[in-house]
């Protein structure tokens, strides 16, 4: 686990308008992260540039500059995780923080126990992807070599150009690499990329799936790489199937 640079605990940015929940959320934090506060998403980007925090949790509506664009701006200053924090829980709300360079969102109201779970979490996949992770580097050629996914690097590769994937875009697609031609269950998926404390939450996987299709099928509505087994799961394809099999569906 990280720690910030000033302490042995890790440091979380709480970033939110009210009062009540800046409270709430360092009565729940601090016994084992050292919790900084902003009420607005200028303050925010100050505190990023001066100190650098582990993890930053950002509520989406402030006024003057909403969360989605404090998102945006504080991934061009640091690669810390970003949990949202929306009042919001449909999906074109999600997937526009995800855009927007989160790593995970939480809705209102939530039990301070399930948001401390989840930083943890966070910081645990952070540590997993600066290589401290069992599985060894590789690089995974598909399709004869049209999608690749180099783990050294950590990048993927689309008709030899290389694709911009956010860190957890990036972990579903070498977890279902790993493992091409496998079905995978929402299960075993949120076990692999989420970890144990995200069991049951088919929504992540969905929301992803959907935002990995954008980004490495050549037309998202027809996949030819990510496919979904009905009831099952996903899996990866090796090479470009033939015409999918009446129980196979692109739905995510």
């Amino acid at each position: 686990m990280t720690a910030s640079a000033t302490g042995d605990k890790p440091t979380v940015l709480v970033v939110d308008d009210d009062p009540s929940l800046r409270a709430l959320a360092e009565a729940s934090l601090s016994a084992d992260y050292e919790v900084l506060l902003a009420e607005n998403g200028q303050q925010a980007l100050r505190m990023v540039f001066q100190h650098r925090p582990d993890v930053v949790l950002l509520d989406v509506t402030m006024p003057v500059m909403d969360g989605w664009e404090t998102c945006r701006r504080i991934r061009d200053l640091t690669d810390a995780p970003i949990m949202m924090v929306t009042a919001h829980s449909a999906d074109h709300d999600v997937v526009r923080g995800l855009d927007a360079g989160a790593d995970d969102y939480v809705t209102k109201p939530f039990r301070p126990v399930q948001l401390a779970a989840r930083i943890r979490a966070l910081l645990r996949r952070k540590v997993r992807a600066s290589g401290d992770g069992e599985s060894q580097p590789e690089v995974i050629s598909l399709d004869g070599g049209n999608l690749v996914v180099d783990t050294a690097r950590r990048v993927a590769v689309v008709q030899g150009k290389e694709v911009s994937l956010s860190a957890t875009e990036y972990r579903l697609l070498e977890t279902l690499a790993r493992h091409a031609g496998q079905v995978l269950s929402h299960d075993q998926i949120l076990e692999h990329v989420w970890g144990h404390n995200y069991a049951g939450e088919t929504g992540y996987v969905k929301t992803y799936i959907g935002l990995l299709r954008n980004k490495i099928e050549p037309d998202p509505k027809k996949p030819v790489y990510l496919m979904a087994r009905r009831g099952l799961g996903y899996y990866l394809e090796r090479s470009r199937p033939e015409p999918r099999a009446a129980d196979e569906t692109t739905e995510p």
